[in-house]
């Protein structure tokens, strides 16, 4: 449901008739498309609890109703990640031929990693639809794809649209680019988008993602301000906003932003893994470590595949406060809980003993992580990061140099990580070279790893002239 209808005044008349009603214990007289909006609404504001209450109430007059179903089928499996409660919820739709049943089955497979089985279901699904009926499921497929960043299948279900100026059309094309690094295009797309429609807060958050990505920090913080002013909850354009600061130094007022983002959606980890990577850079690690296990918490009932990624966050931190039984116990747990790759176990082990001054121990593990992948290169590339972090310069730019030069053109953060390390070491004509390739080959990956080593907000592309003129030993 787009917002402008909630703005709408058919849409206010009802929900105030609703909430009336409710408040007063009263016989609600709405028909099941107003209380599906209702019920739909409220889970859009992030207000889960309502949005519940009323698709409750909304079977309870209509039962096998699809979209207060389909619904709640979305809550189980998106809030409590629990896909099969969000089958048997889909199986109860009376309507098995309703558009929405469709999405919501090819919803559950998508998020459960079958993106290729969610294709085939729609695809299958196709014939016997009228006209009208088939252009809406093309898009919508796409628009499913994209969200859970299938590409490929994104473009593929787009491509069968011809509807070239709908805006559901551009929003799919415009996010396409932005997936493939296009991040300009991806911008002049959503301003169009933004002229014809311009309250709508969704595309101010995907303009200020794309501005992000370009690091135009102050562009990023003004669209992500116009999305807060339309809709205060936007839990994205508050992210974003916080990042931005984050990249500007504004620490505190970041931090203000990321507990927004917690406010908003309490289950939600995103603005607890910021604020404690905001306070560890302000070396607040025990504040850090508070908002890591809020976010542990939370992951551990809404977000499991998150749960990795958390427990190497705090094995970092404890190791940079030289406590390093507890990092490595933290590694344990990770190993206990959850499907963890061995190989990146053992680098990050690595980087504990290293970073702890157990050099010995270090060794042997980042030589066992090299050997049993048998040279993978996205091993040999952690361990390079691994030990330029811990300042083994020369021996991290050695290891990315033995790197084959096609497996250096596929890792994106390669030629990033050879421009630091040549820098550092003061091989200027090494550091040109790898910059400009860093640069070509992957801009984002050249923001992250080597903007600090530029004026801020300067955009990628302007690197290597910058470096010429200005960071050469000479």
């Amino acid at each position: 449901m787009s917002s402008d209808y909630y703005e709408s005044k058919a849409f206010k008349q009802a929900l105030a008739k609703y909430e009336e009603a409710v408040a007063q214990g009263a016989t609600v007289y709405l028909d099941c498309d107003q209380l599906s909006d209702i019920a739909e609404y409220y889970q859009w504001t992030g207000d889960t609890s309502k949005a519940l209450s009323t698709a409750d109430y909304t079977l309870s007059l209509f039962e096998g109703a699809t979209i207060p179903l389909a619904l709640k089928a979305r809550i189980a499996l998106l809030n409590e990640n629990n896909p099969e409660k969000a089958e048997q919820l889909t199986e109860l739709i009376a309507d098995k031929k309703d558009l929405d049943y469709f999405y919501i089955r090819a919803e559950i497979l998508v998020a459960t990693n079958r993106g290729e089985e969610a294709d085939l279901f729609l695809e299958s699904n196709m014939e016997g639809l009228d006209d009208l009926d088939r252009l809406d499921l093309v898009l919508d497929a796409a628009i499913l794809f994209i969200d859970y960043e299938y590409v490929d299948l994104a473009k593929k279900w787009l491509e069968k649209s011809d509807e070239t100026d709908e805006a559901d059309y551009r929003e799919v094309e415009g996010r396409i680019k932005f997936y493939e690094g296009d991040y300009k295009a991806c911008e002049c797309i959503f301003n169009q988008l933004i002229d014809k429609n311009p309250y709508n807060s969704y595309y101010w958050v995907v303009l200020a993602s794309a501005q992000l990505a370009q690091n135009h920090l102050s562009d990023a913080i003004t669209s992500s301000e116009y999305a807060i002013a339309i809709n205060p909850k936007e839990e994205d354009a508050l992210l974003y906003k916080g990042q931005a600061l984050v990249r500007l130094k504004n620490y505190e007022e970041a931090l203000e932003y990321f507990e927004k983002v917690s406010q908003v959606r309490s289950s939600n980890v995103e603005g607890y893994l910021n604020s404690a990577n905001c306070l560890f850079i302000l070396n607040r690690y025990d504040e850090g470590l508070v908002a890591l296990r809020k976010a542990e918490t939370r992951a551990k009932r809404h977000y499991p595949d998150r749960l990795s990624e958390i427990y190497q966050e705090e094995a970092l931190a404890y190791s940079h406060l030289g406590e390093k039984e507890r990092a490595l116990a933290c590694l344990e747990t990770m190993e206990q809980q959850v499907e963890t790759d061995p190989y990146e176990l053992m680098v990050t082990r690595a980087h504990i003993y290293c970073e702890n001054d157990d050099l010995p121990q270090a060794q042997l593990l980042y030589k066992q992580a090299v050997v049993e992948s048998r040279y993978q290169p996205s091993v040999m590339l952690r361990v390079a990061v691994s030990l330029y972090d811990n300042n083994f310069l020369q021996v991290a730019y050695n290891i990315l140099c033995a790197l084959d030069p096609a497996d250096q053109e596929k890792l994106p953060q390669a030629h990033a990580y050879m421009a630091a390390c040549a820098h550092d070491l003061g091989l200027d004509e090494a550091f040109i070279a790898h910059l400009g390739k860093a640069v070509e080959l992957s801009p984002s990956a050249s923001l992250t790893v080597l903007s600090p080593l530029f004026p801020e907000g300067m955009e990628p592309q302007e690197y290597v002239k910058y470096a010429t003129d200005n960071l050469l030993m000479k």
